[in-house]
């Protein structure tokens, strides 16, 4: 594919007139913090607008190169990692589509001009699928069309046919490129409950739900992948066609798990929504008392039978997220365990039963090595749990790694094997490495029956998944970045790999150095997806790092994709 210092690189000119076709919606990239640095961008004001708010995923999405997590900064803010500012492997040109022609016309000028084509909604996403040096990309985030209650699904009409759907409950259309806060505000408005994402800020149909997507309710419906109920989708042969159960019943299946930006662009679907419910909670916190070996090693205990009782938990209704770190750095991290789990439906004496043979064998240490609160709370509604306990964004970052992996029942059981993982994974005293755990599985995410899922199959036994990070000054040389990458990869990715060889990872928040992301991220839905890659995207226009079909390029040392 062609790279700007080709001398086949598009002309000014045609450059112009393809701009032209698409209404002036073309847009030069320039970095988010070149207002910050000398040159024809330097500007005070808007350069302190940007260091205010650079931590911000809302504010990095309004830009078409804005990024929450992205795996390299090649135009930080001054004083950071770079000294230059420049693209890096961002994108030079952007299709700010607000329709779906503008779509099909980026695509059809890719195509033709032979360019490196990716897509972005709003930027969430830690494997730089919305990166490609030299890249035109197609910005979704401006594609705004509505978002719709509809009281009872009403599918599209299939071959102008409309057919009897498989759901017969509420869904809500969302029509272009909407964070799932602006999904809640319909769903909230009509008394109902959607699978979306703990982040608000996170595109709704996007990469979340071609991801997989979990929840704080996936445990009671199911992943975000399985709420797609249809899907309206732009071919890179320019075609729209709808993926639905009864139409490219392949591309459907694509669509929900097998990951985003690959198969086709989304530029509307409607997903399952649910009558309202009561939730209870449990918020919970643990520390040790000191930073004796003692205290520490009391600590390492209590968070292995936490781990082991998951299962338990969940089966009986529990869900959620928690994130716990051994030792503290002043300033920085505090070493400790907190979570916060919701239970549809249940009462507090409910959830208090059914935490308490957990809860007796964690209170042998309260007192004497570490501090343990345990408080409870109904909500009357999931939307009152959801932004009391979640619905919070979190901060943009670009200086770490991460890894994950996800746990069966028989994995949590193996009490040896679990405690050496998770002395490992807790890292040293100076790493600063922070783990997390996502029990959010079970229940509703173990209906193995569907036959359009495209999600890895082990999902469907996993209970949890835990994830392990950590980072860098802005100060640090690349040598010393990719030395905690290696360890993330290889020191505390491997012996997640090592507990949990059978399983895999949830791809959306894993590391981009996996080795062996086509099993990890695919599992046996691999041949599935290489098929409907091949049949609707048979000339690879749309190509991302890890993506099914990405296995077939390589990134040359000029930058350039080449066929393997």
């Amino acid at each position: 594919m062609r790279i700007p210092s080709a001398p086949c690189w598009p002309t000014a000119a045609q450059w112009s007139t393809f701009n032209n076709t698409i209404s002036g919606k073309l847009v030069r990239n320039v970095p988010i913090a070149a207002p910050c640095y000398p040159g024809v961008y330097e500007d005070a004001t808007k350069c302190a607008a940007v260091t205010g708010n650079w931590t911000d995923t809302s504010f990095r999405s309004s830009f078409p190169i804005g990024y929450a997590y992205p795996y390299t900064e090649s135009c930080d803010l001054p004083g950071g990692n770079t000294t230059l500012c420049s693209l890096g492997d961002s994108p030079v040109f952007a299709v700010n589509a607000t329709t779906s022609a503008d779509v099909i016309a980026g695509l059809k000028f890719a195509r033709e001009k032979n360019l490196r084509l990716v897509v972005k909604m709003t930027g969430h996403d830690l494997l730089g699928r919305s990166t490609g040096y030299g890249s035109l990309e197609i910005w979704l985030r401006y594609l705004r069309q509505g978002v719709n209650f509809e009281k009872t699904y009403i599918t599209t009409p299939s071959y102008n046919q409309r057919t009897t759907p498989l759901w017969t409950g509420s869904a809500i259309e969302v029509n272009g490129g909407y964070s799932w806060s602006d999904v809640y505000k319909v769903a909230v408005a009509n008394k109902v409950i959607v699978v979306g994402g703990g982040c608000p800020d996170v595109g709704a149909i996007g990469g979340y739900m071609q991801g997989g997507g979990h929840s704080p309710a996936s445990r009671d419906f199911g992943l975000g992948a399985d709420q797609l109920l249809e899907a309206q989708v732009v071919l890179t042969n320019g075609q729209k066609v709808l993926a639905s159960p009864n139409e490219n019943s392949d591309l459907f299946r694509a669509l929900r798990g097998g990951g985003g930006g690959t198969y086709g662009i989304v530029t509307s679907a409607k997903i399952k929504a649910y009558p309202d419910s009561k939730y209870t909670s449990q918020a919970f916190y643990m520390a040790p008392l000191n930073a004796s070996g003692d205290a520490l090693a009391a600590f390492m205990e209590a968070v292995a039978l936490i781990y082991a009782a998951f299962p338990t938990l969940n089966d009986g209704g529990l869900s959620g997220y928690g994130t716990w770190t051994s030792y503290s750095i002043p300033n920085t991290l505090n070493a400790s365990l907190t979570y916060s789990l919701g239970a549809k439906g249940k009462t507090i004496q409910q959830v208090e039963a059914l935490f308490q043979p957990t809860l007796e064998k964690l209170l042998v240490y309260n007192g004497t090595a570490l501090n343990i609160a345990v408080s409870y709370a109904t909500y009357g509604s999931y939307w009152d749990y959801y932004f009391s306990t979640s619905g919070v964004n979190s901060a943009a970052s670009a200086n770490s790694a991460l890894v994950s992996r996800l746990f069966t029942k028989d994995n949590l059981s193996k009490g040896a094997a679990l405690r050496k993982m998770l002395n490992t994974t807790a890292g040293t005293a100076y790493e600063g490495t922070v783990n997390g755990f996502c029990l959010v599985s079970g229940g509703a995410v173990f209906n193995s029956s569907d036959p359009f899922s495209g999600v890895n199959p082990v999902w469907r036994k996993s209970y949890a998944y835990q994830y392990t990070a950590r980072g860098w000054l802005d100060t640090a040389d690349y040598s010393t970045a990719a030395a905690v990458h290696h360890d993330i990869t290889y020191g505390k990715g491997g012996a997640l790999r090592e507990f949990a060889p059978d399983t895999g990872v949830y791809m959306s928040e894993s590391d981009w150095q996996d080795p062996y992301y086509l099993q990890d991220f695919y599992g046996s839905q691999l041949p599935v997806l290489q098929a409907a890659k091949s049949k609707y995207d048979p000339e690879s226009v749309l190509y991302c790092p890890t993506c099914v079909g990405s296995e077939e390029w390589a990134v040359t040392s000029n930058g350039s994709l080449c066929k393997v």
